[in-house]
């Protein structure tokens, strides 16, 4: 049985992909462009992160996990898949915890959409600056 949950501690956890298809001239973030990533050796990365976070802060309800980036649509399933199951294993999580993706329309395809579903990911963050080629061109993006 769950504290009350005034007593509880809840964590966000917050998965940064660093990569794009291109970078925009306007973004600060920590991204990069680049065409081949090894995602097994990141998805390891990762792993051993969020271990070293689960021997400081082991009893910590998980409530929120966002993956942002960069474009965390350029994942391949597995890599979320992993990252989302060790979560799961290293800390409860809430019942209805939010596992939200970022993605850009240039990278967003139902195939994939379905298979972060099936990892776990239940909602979706969409980043549209512009709806037309002449306004998309002026901000720089695809």
């Amino acid at each position: 049985m769950l504290a009350p949950k005034e007593t509880q501690k809840y964590l966000s956890i917050y998965v940064h992909w660093p990569f794009c298809q291109a970078k925009c001239p306007y973004c600060d973030f920590n991204s990069h462009v680049r065409t081949n990533i090894d995602q097994e050796e990141w998805t390891k990365a990762y792993i051993a992160s969020l271990k070293y976070w689960k021997e400081i802060i082991p009893e910590f309800i998980v409530d929120t996990v966002f993956f942002g980036g960069g474009t965390p649509s350029m994942m391949e399933e597995n890599t979320v898949y992993e990252i989302l199951q060790n979560i799961h294993s290293f800390w409860k999580t809430t019942k209805e915890v939010e596992i939200s993706l970022e993605a850009n329309p240039t990278s967003s395809e139902k195939e994939s959409f379905c298979s972060y579903s099936r990892s776990g990911v239940n909602r979706l963050s969409l980043g549209v600056q512009a709806f037309n080629d002449f306004d998309l061109k002026r901000l720089g993006r695809l």
